[in-house]
C-alpha cells in the first residue's frame, strides 16, 4: 500500500526519506534588481541553513561561492510570518520594512542522497519593502543589488535557482 503525502505525528505518518523543508524568504527588489548574498562562514548559518553542516566540503565550499535569497528555515511549529521576521531582521539586520503577503512555490527533486527518492520544498515567500544596509552584516561575504538579467540558475546555492526560475528572476 503507497504511503500518502501526510505528514504529521510518527508512526503513524512519516517525512518523506529524502526530506521535507519548510523556508520563508524575503524579496527584495528595486526595478530590475533583486538582493541577494554570498554567505561566509560564520555559526549564524547553523541556525538560518542547518543543511551546510551535512554537505560535503566540495558543496559546502560551493556554498560560499554561490548567491542566495535571504531566507531561513522554519521552526517546527513557527509561522513563515515569523521565520520572515527572522531573516529580515537578524539576517539582513534590517529595523524598518514592509512585507506583503506570501506567495506560496512548492518544487521537488530527485534527492542525491537517496536514489530513486524526491527531496520536497515549500517555500513561502515575502515581498520585502526596505532599504538594504549599506555593510553587509558579518555573516556575509557578499550582500547587494544584483541586475538580475546577469543571472543563472547555476549561480545560486542550495538549489535555489529553482526558485530563481519561478520568481522570473532567470530563465531556465
Amino acid at each position: 500500500m503507497p504511503k500518502f503525502a501526510r505528514y504529521g505525528p510518527a508512526p503513524r505518518y512519516d517525512l518523506p526519506e529524502a526530506g521535507f523543508c519548510l523556508s520563508s524568504f524575503a524579496i527584495l527588489q528595486q526595478e530590475t534588481e533583486v538582493l541577494l548574498g554570498i554567505p561566509k562562514e560564520h555559526p549564524k548559518w547553523e541556525e538560518w541553513a542547518p543543511n551546510f553542516g551535512v554537505y560535503d566540503p566540495e558543496e559546502r565550499e560551493a556554498e560560499f561561492h554561490s548567491w542566495r535569497f535571504p531566507a531561513a528555515y522554519l521552526y517546527e511549529g513557527e509561522h513563515p510570518d515569523d521565520a520572515l521576521r527572522r531573516v529580515v531582521e537578524d539576517q539582513l539586520g534590517l529595523e524598518e520594512y514592509e512585507a506583503g503577503a506570501a506567495t506560496i512555490h512548492a518544487f521537488y527533486d530527485p534527492s542525491d542522497w537517496f536514489p530513486g527518492r524526491r527531496h520536497y520544498d515549500l517555500c513561502f515567500v515575502y515581498d520585502v519593502e526596505a532599504s538594504p544596509a549599506e555593510v553587509p552584516p558579518p555573516w556575509f561575504n557578499r550582500l547587494e543589488l544584483v541586475e538580475s538579467s546577469s543571472l543563472k540558475g547555476q549561480d545560486f546555492g542550495s538549489d535555489m535557482g529553482d526558485l530563481a526560475v519561478a520568481l522570473g528572476f532567470v530563465q531556465d
